[in-house]
């Protein structure tokens, strides 16, 4: 019986094959552009073209000796020789409480000789401000808190209020939720020795990534869209931002722009603003930050409906010259029209797509989607597994499968939560996000 239903089986997939087979052969542009274009919006040529640059440039000595495309971190006696220009790092944060002691005491064991760690809590109303209190009295760090009767200022304007009391050469920017490697410091400082440098953008793993399966699709994500893609965009010289968990900033640049925006991307707001001022952004893959992701999918998709909406403000409504050449260099140039293709137009056409494909019948509607899924899971999973062994040096390989098997239907939602948060930004629906408070949006820029 089994035999005969397994020869069933084949006998009418060959028959689909064939028929299909003729079929494409004498096929118009619109059937060949169908077939190919979910394997295109499914975005597997953005995993392949960065990992095989990069490998290649690895192998060809292109690359430095360390995780990233920067030297690898120096020997005793080559530290003892070189230059520690005083850092200053601000740690914004507001509720913290249960996460600003780990990231305290991670500061405090960098080793790094010349660093001040400021802590500005935001209006808490937990104990975030009390533990952060007792590490000031120990005189390792200092506590500067808002206590204003408007409430919370919001990340951007804690930031200032923390530059304001920064003393380095160097401001590195932590969110107060975020671990850091022993050496991120020393990491992170290195690339400033070029005076071109601006920003140097640190690398961010996912922390709670054996949570669930959410934490895991994360994590692949993560690994895939920072550490690869970073080290691929500081090949070409197109690294355009640094994520607000880590970020290290020349003070002097940054207080010639006036410091951060209330922005809801305040992060790529200030890099892109430090990009047209003549400045370059950099990444460094060894200088690693652990950060905790969301593990519901209700708070992911709150989380990512602002980010796209914030991405897209800062980038087209208010940077969108910089996709012009002459406005920067042909390398942020190229960045820059990689996020309007890829995080704006691509989306924005996908459901019209889906409407047209869905016009010219089942028949190709189903061919397509079954084709496109087959060449996505044979294509896609090996690469993503690989890379996220590599970034996070995990050995859960069995979980990292099945979460690089569920990475379709993750992207496809958040496909969706992109469309929407781009539909209300364009169309300026629900313009102000409770992420900033009504205070700040009182100064907030519109375009």
């Amino acid at each position: 019986m089994i035999e005969e239903l397994l020869s069933a089986v084949l006998v009418a997939f060959d028959s689909w094959v064939d028929h299909w087979s003729a079929r494409m052969a004498s096929s118009g542009i619109l059937e060949w552009l169908a077939f190919f274009a979910p394997v295109l919006l499914l975005e597997v040529p953005q995993y392949y073209v960065p990992l095989v640059a990069t490998s290649w440039a690895k192998l060809t000595g292109r690359l430095g000796t360390g995780r990233s495309g920067e030297p690898a971190l120096r020997s005793n006696r080559a530290r003892g020789s070189r230059r520690w220009p005083m850092v200053s790092v601000v740690v914004a944060g507001r509720n913290e409480a249960s996460s600003i002691e780990a990231c305290i005491r991670s500061l405090v064991d960098q080793g790094y000789p010349n660093l001040e760690i400021i802590v500005v809590d935001d209006h808490s109303e937990d104990d975030t401000y009390k533990i952060a209190k007792r590490y000031a009295k120990k005189g390792v760090i200092r506590v500067i808190r808002n206590n204003e009767g408007l409430g919370r200022s919001g990340r951007p304007t804690a930031s200032n209020l923390g530059m304001r009391f920064a003393n380095g050469e160097i401001l590195v920017s932590l969110d107060a939720d975020t671990t850091f490697d022993k050496g991120l410091i020393e990491a992170l400082v290195r690339p400033f020795d070029d005076p071109t440098i601006g920003v140097v953008a640190g690398n961010v793993l996912v922390r709670n990534r054996t949570t669930n399966l959410l934490t895991r699709i994360q994590t692949i994500e993560y690994a895939v869209s920072i550490d690869l893609h970073k080290r691929f965009s500081g090949m070409i010289g197109s690294t355009l931002q640094a994520s607000g968990a880590i970020g290290a900033f020349r003070r002097s640049a940054v207080i010639d722009i006036g410091g951060w925006d209330p922005e809801l991307a305040e992060d790529g707001d200030i890099c892109l603003r430090l990009v047209k001022a003549g400045w370059r952004v950099t990444f460094v893959a060894e200088a690693v930050a652990l950060t905790d992701v969301p593990d519901k999918w209700k708070v992911i998709i709150k989380q990512r409906n602002r980010w796209d909406r914030g991405g897209y403000r800062a980038y087209f409504a208010k940077h969108g010259r910089l996709l012009l050449p002459s406005s920067s260099t042909p390398g942020y140039a190229y960045g820059m029209w990689g996020e309007l293709i890829f995080s704006t137009v691509l989306p924005l056409m996908y459901p019209i797509y889906l409407v047209w494909l869905v016009c010219q019948g089942f028949a190709l509607w189903s061919f397509v989607a079954l084709t496109s899924t087959v060449l996505y899971l044979i294509l896609a999973p090996l690469p993503l597994i690989a890379i996220a062994i590599v970034s996070t040096r995990t050995r859960d390989v069995g979980n990292l499968i099945t979460a690089s098997f569920a990475m379709p239907f993750y992207r496809s939602l958040m496909r969706w939560v992109k469309i929407r948060a781009l539909l209300r930004e364009i169309f300026r629906t629900k313009y102000e996000d409770s992420f900033l408070p009504d205070s700040a949006w009182k100064n907030a820029p519109r375009y």
